[in-house]
């Protein structure tokens, strides 16, 4: 089966907090909703929560991402949702709408770069304070 996907997505848990819904034919769920992403890339992300929206449903998604510890917030639009029937969850495929280049600067420093690395590199050299032991 040939990969329909324009971005790599990377399989890491951030946490999610859809802030807002519009627009979908439906029910809509009173936000603010707490979620967790998966499968996050710079085109969208897989949202599971208790709460199942509309296909079309405009979310407002606030995230924290995990490895470069920075919050964002961004537009998507639901493309599908199913039921983990093993998780006991909805989960959501979200496309993100367009946003800012700073929103997406931060979305590839968390899937792209190595942060635990970059801290360790930042990192002044400890200057040794010899004092004489006499």
């Amino acid at each position: 089966m040939r990969e329909r996907r324009k971005h790599s997505r990377f399989q890491q848990w951030n946490k999610a907090i859809i802030k807002s819904a519009s627009g979908g034919e439906g029910v809509m769920p009173s936000c603010p909703i707490d979620a967790c992403a998966w499968d996050l890339s710079l085109g969208g992300t897989r949202l599971q929560c208790e709460e199942s929206f509309p296909v079309g449903s405009v979310l407002r998604i606030h995230l924290e991402l995990v490895r470069s510890r920075e919050f964002i917030g961004i537009d998507g639009e639901v493309r599908w949702t199913r039921w983990n029937e093993e998780l006991k969850v909805h989960e959501l495929g979200v496309e993100f709408r367009e946003c800012v280049e700073a929103t997406l600067q931060a979305i590839m420093r968390n899937l792209y770069h190595d942060s635990d690395r970059k801290g360790q590199q930042d990192q002044s050299p400890v200057q040794e304070n010899k004092v004489p032991l006499s």
